[in-house]
């Protein structure tokens, strides 16, 4: 189970976090009842578990989950990661070497393979609203692990926060986002805050990627896309939006192409296409 290896390597911290708060919402009562064995007598930990149902995917749950917690940071981390013993102090410890920080990232250390071919193409063809400078902080975090890298983008399941920036920037739930939800709440804490975001690199864990609640090429593409003309609706007065929204229709667009081609298979390429009159028809909540 994915959860059990993540909460042992949470209680297991060098220096334990004060809370642990699992936002559930599962059928059963599977995972509680392990978790909860697992942090039976730990006294360095409290945990919080909420199991509910009719809580509606990722971002209600960051909602909910924050709204319970009572520390100054509040750590963002999902069921499939693996944390190094240290990961937790090196957060807390960046959080007091930079007070302007308001946002820290870790870094994962099992991401899949990125050429320098792959890091230029990705470089021109992100930009405006789509601008991501994760790619590349990623690639040279080893080589600075001694450094806070400033980027304006935290991987939402690798993030911690002030739990000041809850009040002044509140989630998107309404909106449908999943898969672009991590760049719509930066870019916003951003436009509040400033460029305070940091990448820390001795905040190191592995990424194990569970195929539970993975969508099939199709499907993935079709939701990327929705999102994309989604996360530009609410943008469209930014600047470089619109050379933004292009510039990523063309890359989705290759992509769905190489996959179709991979998987001898035109499932990417309907759910490109399905996926831009998804995002077309559908309203943006504001």
């Amino acid at each position: 189970m994915d959860l059990t290896h993540a909460v042992q390597s949470i209680i297991g911290q060098t220096q334990p976090p004060d809370e642990l708060i699992i936002v559930d919402q599962s059928a059963d009562d599977d995972s509680e009842n392990a978790v909860r064995a697992l942090c039976a007598g730990n006294r360095h930990t409290e945990l919080i578990y909420i199991h509910d149902r009719q809580i509606a995917g990722l971002v209600d749950a960051k909602r909910v989950g924050s709204a319970r917690s009572r520390s100054d940071v509040v750590c963002f981390l999902e069921d499939d990661v693996v944390l190094e013993p240290n990961y937790i102090a090196a957060i807390a410890s960046a959080f007091v070497r930079c007070p302007d920080m308001v946002g820290c990232g870790g870094v994962i250390t099992n991401p899949p393979a990125s050429s320098s071919i792959y890091l230029t193409a990705h470089r021109f063809f992100f930009r405006g609203i789509f601008r991501d400078p994760r790619p590349a902080v990623f690639a040279h975090a080893e080589a600075r692990r001694d450094q806070l890298i400033r980027c304006d983008i935290l991987s939402g399941g690798v993030s911690a926060w002030r739990r000041d920036v809850f009040e002044k920037v509140p989630f998107d739930t309404r909106n449908g986002l999943h898969m672009f939800e991590d760049m719509d709440f930066a870019t916003r804490v951003v436009r509040t805050f400033g460029h305070h975001l940091y990448v820390n690199p001795l905040a190191r864990l592995a990424h194990y990627g569970s195929p539970l609640n993975r969508d099939v090429h199709g499907a993935r593409q079709r939701r990327k896309v929705s999102e994309a003309i989604t996360f530009y609706k609410k943008r469209r007065d930014w600047r470089g939006a619109a050379v933004g929204l292009a510039m990523g229709l063309t890359w989705w667009l290759a992509e769905a192409a190489f996959q179709a081609v991979k998987n001898r298979s035109t499932g990417p390429l309907l759910g490109y296409c399905r996926g831009a009159v998804d995002g077309v028809r559908r309203p943006v909540v504001s």
